[in-house]
């Protein structure tokens, strides 16, 4: 089976790993990151910080600028909307079934899905490392909070998915539901559901990491299993649009 998403840029595939557009996505993410970075980097030393008494916060500022830029960008990307230029002038009207939608999800979409969120996060890992050793967190912590972006991430690139293969890539109304669902998924649950909201545990991490273990647990169960919902749900989408197709055929 050939991965078109490594090579076609057309409107045929959803988000490509190494189009302009991506690459421009991700470029932007980077520099957000690096900015944050940049502007709260404390000025004292380490020692001084911890001797004061005082937790140093640019671990969870640059943590909590890349978890919403990069899922942003995962958001894109699953909801295709990352594609070239010319697409939207060019076929406005009719709208091109994508890889994604003519092969069986699990064999194609998934595979594309995991790597590719994977992969936009490889960049960032300089700047998160950094981050981490200025706030003198713990490997175990980095490790969690490395892990919540990517489940962050991937929840919504699935979610984005959906999102297209329900109203496609070219609705107004798809267009803001996309972003209503994350800004409910991460930022407004930390008002409703604080113990599964990825900021509030960025910021415990960065606090107050010891004791962290149950709630980490906790986050990551639900994270999982709306991941497999999302993933249940576009594959039965997916398999219903390739028989409708065969039954064209």
């Amino acid at each position: 089976m050939k991965y078109h998403f490594l090579t076609d840029e057309s409107e045929k595939s959803l988000a490509p790993f190494f189009s302009r557009h991506v690459l421009e996505s991700l470029t932007a993410a980077v520099a957000i990151a690096a900015l944050v970075l940049v502007v709260f980097w404390s000025r004292q030393s380490l020692p001084e910080i911890l001797a004061a008494g005082n937790v140093p916060t640019v671990f969870f500022l640059v943590f909590a600028a890349t978890l919403l830029a990069i899922s942003y960008v995962n958001l894109c990307c699953g909801a295709g909307e990352l594609v070239r230029r010319g697409y939207f002038i060019m076929n406005y009207q009719t709208e091109e079934p994508v890889h994604e939608k003519e092969i069986a999800f699990y064999r194609y979409g998934l595979i594309e899905f995991f790597l590719h969120t994977a992969l936009l996060l490889l960049p960032l890992l300089p700047l998160l490392s950094l981050a981490a050793f200025s706030s003198a967190v713990s490997l175990v912590s980095f490790t969690m909070a490395v892990s919540i972006l990517f489940t962050t991430s991937l929840y919504c690139r699935l979610s984005g998915f959906l999102v297209y293969l329900i109203w496609g890539r070219l609705s107004t109304l798809g267009y803001f539901v996309a972003r209503a669902q994350m800004i409910v998924v991460v930022i407004a649950t930390i008002f409703v559901t604080p113990a599964i909201n990825p900021l509030r545990l960025l910021y415990r991490l960065n606090q107050s990491p010891d004791g962290l273990g149950g709630a980490f647990a906790i986050y990551t169960a639900v994270a999982s299993f709306a991941i497999l919902v999302l993933i249940l749900v576009s594959n039965a989408l997916v398999g219903r649009h390739m028989n409708r197709r065969n039954e064209l055929n």
